[in-house]
């Protein structure tokens, strides 16, 4: 069977699964993955349902989008559209799953229904100045009800700087120095407000710094660029590390361009230095702090079929002899958590357990805890064959079963996915 059609027929098979059960198969933790307790799985499973049923009579569940639920007899999964503006969700009718799938300024609640967020004002700090050169801050806000309106509601502002109450843009030439704190208030059309308290530093003379502190945030295993900017004295400037650790995988440019891939997480603080190019040499330095989050664990494979609530990982393929010890090697992968991951194998949720008659490891192959496998299948009665006749797809044979990586922060996070092994049968009955 091509590969392409291989993968087509498994999308189905998730499908149908999904369906049943109203769970994905890769899920937050095995509580959360609806799995047995005990050990893992193995050949040779007893069924928890008669062979009869197809489904749980009421069972909910996705495909797609689309929602289908168990008839009275559980023979058969019945399309059961979600109303206008709704989709399917782990078999409920929902209007979002994210905040993306709502409007602007809109979050999505635990329902799965968009409301309109908390005013928030999002701007961290102020940048500094230098008196006699142009300075221009844009406040940010989320949520609420726009249009905004900005005011200085404690404190002033440099002499020569103004705040657009529309705009939320501070702006002008600074006329006299400051070193003073300012609060400003957002106000949103239901009379929502939202304040912070701000350093304002405005330096007389000399060479300044203008780049605010902490520096946007950064994601563990994922590129991050900031340039540093100043004011004052001769340009061009040429900047350095005053003090303190960048985050691994980081490196400052003379250029003043912070640059790189992230590898490792936690809140890092150094000193940023500067000079000038003028006669006499002026210099600048600011203490700054970057912090650096984890990405999400996930479950990942070079082959996979992403459907809305579950994945389903393509190994490659594994060829079966009878008595002939083919070697197979193949490797889980995941991304995001804290490294190293340590992987296992765990129990089918049940009602798979039930449509795949037999799932698990095959004898003679190992699943190391480093998520590689190693070793030989050579007893072709262990493929299971799965029959889609009633999809009118044709049937797959393999190894199916369930993973769990577990990453190594504190707590650690835990992801379970479910696989297969797609098989050429060689030899034997």
């Amino acid at each position: 069977m091509p590969r392409i059609r291989l993968v087509h027929v498994l999308g189905y098979l998730v499908a149908l699964l999904v369906a049943a059960c109203g769970d994905g198969s890769v899920t937050d933790s095995s509580a959360s993955a609806g799995v047995d307790s005990g050990p893992a799985d193995g050949l040779g499973l007893t069924n928890d349902v008669p062979a009869a049923n197809v489904c749980d009579p009421g069972a909910t569940g996705c495909s797609g989008t689309d929602r289908y639920v168990c008839n009275a007899a559980g023979t058969a999964f019945e399309p059961k559209p979600c109303d206008k503006g709704l989709f399917c969700n782990n078999g409920d009718c929902v209007q979002c799953v994210s905040d993306k799938d709502c409007g602007e300024n809109e979050v999505c609640n635990v329902e799965g229904i968009c409301k309109t967020s908390r005013l928030t004002l999002t701007t961290e700090s102020l940048l500094g100045g230098l008196v006699g050169a142009p300075y221009k801050v844009d406040l940010t806000a989320t949520g609420g009800k726009p249009p905004y309106i900005w005011t200085v509601i404690k404190g002033a502002l440099a002499a020569g700087l103004t705040l657009d109450s529309a705009t939320g843009q501070i702006a002008g030439t600074p006329t006299a120095g400051i070193d003073a704190k300012v609060t400003i208030e957002v106000k949103d059309q239901t009379a929502e407000t939202d304040s912070k308290e701000f350093a304002l530093k405005i330096q007389d003379t000399g060479l300044v710094i203008t780049t605010a502190s902490p520096l946007k945030n950064g994601t563990d295993g994922q590129a991050y660029t900031v340039t540093f900017a100043a004011q004052g004295g001769t340009p061009p400037y040429f900047w350095g590390l005053g003090g303190g650790s960048l985050p691994p995988g980081l490196t400052l440019g003379s250029d003043g361009v912070l640059a790189g891939t992230i590898n490792g997480d936690g809140a890092f603080s150094f000193d940023i230095k500067v000079f000038d190019n003028g006669a006499t040499t002026l210099k600048a330095m600011k203490h700054f702090d970057l912090n650096v989050a984890l990405a999400p664990l996930d479950i990942v494979g070079t082959q996979q079929v992403d459907l809305f609530i579950a994945k389903l990982i393509v190994l490659p393929l594994i060829v079966v002899a009878s008595g002939l010890p083919v070697p197979y090697s193949a490797q889980l992968e995941a991304t995001g958590g804290k490294k190293p991951y340590h992987w296992k194998e765990v129990p089918m949720p049940g009602f798979v357990k039930s449509f795949i008659k037999n799932s698990g490891i095959p004898a003679g192959l190992t699943l190391q805890d480093n998520g590689t496998f190693s070793g030989a299948v050579t007893d072709p009665s262990l493929v299971v064959t799965v029959d889609l006749s009633l999809l009118k797809l044709p049937a797959v044979s393999g190894f199916f079963f369930s993973a769990q990586v577990t990453d190594s922060q504190t707590p650690p996070q835990t992801k379970t996915g479910l696989f297969v092994m797609p098989t050429v049968p060689i030899g034997g009955p």
